[in-house]
């Protein structure tokens, strides 16, 4: 109780300080009150100064609540776009539950991310497993989506998809077709597809739709239609997957 009198105060002065209050609520207040209430804020502040933290945490949560319904409503409007069977994937086509992830090959949470996905593919036999290009770091993240794009058409999207992951040192083309050569894909197709329109629109499609739902930045994930921004690790992501599955 002392806890939520505390929180109700707090707001209530900060109101005051900061001059928000209802124009018929501050004409109610006289200067002598407006003063008697900072005086009641500051001390409390004064006793108590973990309350601007659990004011600010609170605060925090309302807003994260707020940006996953709103990003709720337009996952629903994309989903057959985000969970397409075209779309390159690798675990279950038929799971129950379905994991997208959003990738740039220059992001090192991603890279990490990729230990943690073959993982739950291996171990989860229950888990389809979308992934969508979202190119943002630099040229060198474009050319290497326009890359695994063009394999995803050799049918080999995971296999170069891990070969750029685990690239190091500078992405040249020089480099790219070494690792199509490796993946025993066609460098010389692959560099054609790559600079193709239908590649382009499924780049613009993808981020386009990024944008839609909320997604900021790289890895983000998709799972049964829920929206989880920032790098989960192995437990966060099996933990999202299992509470998804229970939801059905």
């Amino acid at each position: 109780m002392r806890s939520y009198i505390g929180r109700m105060l707090l707001v209530a002065g900060f109101a005051v300080l900061c001059g928000i209050l209802p124009a018929k609520a501050e004409e109610a207040l006289s200067a002598a009150q407006k003063e008697a209430v900072q005086a009641v804020v500051k001390e409390y502040l004064k006793e108590n100064p973990e309350a601007i933290l659990e004011s600010l945490e609170g605060y925090r949560q309302k807003k994260q609540q707020e940006m996953q319904a709103e990003a709720g409503k337009n996952i629903e409007k994309h989903l057959d776009f985000l969970t397409s069977a075209d779309a390159p994937s690798i675990g279950n086509p038929k799971a129950s539950v379905t994991v997208v992830e959003y990738i740039d090959f220059n992001c090192g949470y991603c890279k990490r991310a990729l230990v943690d996905v073959i993982d739950v593919v291996k171990n989860d036999p229950d888990v389809r497993i979308v992934f969508h290009e979202m190119p943002i770091l630099s040229a060198e993240s474009l050319m290497a989506s326009q890359w695994a794009l063009a394999a995803h058409k050799q049918g080999k999207y995971f296999d170069f998809h891990k070969a750029l992951m685990q690239q190091r040192g500078q992405l040249t083309i020089a480099a790219l077709k070494r690792m199509a050569e490796e993946t025993g894909l066609d460098p010389a197709q692959m560099e054609k597809d790559a600079a193709s329109d239908t590649v382009k629109d499924t780049l613009d499609k993808s981020v386009s739709v990024a944008r839609d739902i909320g997604i900021q930045g790289t890895p983000a994930f998709v799972i049964n239609g829920e929206l989880f921004p920032g790098y989960l690790g192995e437990g966060g992501l099996k933990e999202a997957i299992e509470n998804a599955r229970k939801k059905g």
